[in-house]
């Protein structure tokens, strides 16, 4: 059975208009999440990569987009949801991933965005390969955390059509 693929589709929220940017080219994308602030330290030690994980999951996505011009991508993740997570042995319904996404292009301010993006664990249904509902409470951390970074770039990802 291979839960990664059964829980990719996680559940993403964007807490903005629903408008996409319509970008063709990006030339940068950054990830920043501030792991000092998390005060639980084995949270900060689990989280030490997210920015340059979730940073490489979305360049991975539009690989084929990528120019020397073209728009910018920046990502803010909140801490506050990151040690919720991790404090909470990634339950399912309190597994999440937040950030702020900011789209902007100096050369065609169509291609702006700003919004909040919000993946949750929350809700998946996952079958094994049968189909057969599976039914559990919590998941593996590792997997948990490549779920959210999956669902998260998606997120990224079709905002940008």
């Amino acid at each position: 059975m291979k839960l990664s693929r059964i829980l990719a589709p996680a559940i993403f929220a964007l807490a903005s208009s629903t408008a996409l940017a319509g970008v063709d080219q990006v030339s940068e994308v950054t990830v920043k999440a501030d792991i000092t602030a998390i005060s639980n330290e084995e949270a900060a030690q689990f989280w030490s990569t997210i920015a340059e994980d979730l940073e490489n999951a979305i360049l991975a996505r539009i690989v084929e987009r990528i120019e020397d011009e073209g728009a910018r991508i920046s990502v803010r993740l909140e801490e506050v949801a990151l040690a919720s997570a991790f404090e909470r042995s990634f339950d399912l319904e309190q597994s999440i991933l937040v950030g702020q996404v900011n789209v902007t292009d100096e050369t065609n301010n169509a291609n702006f965005n700003s919004y909040e993006l919000s993946v949750s664990l929350s809700g998946v249904t996952a079958v094994d390969e049968d189909g057969d509902p599976l039914t559990f409470e919590s998941v593996e951390a590792e997997l948990a955390y490549q779920t959210l970074i999956t669902a998260f770039a998606e997120g990224v990802v079709t905002r940008l059509d």
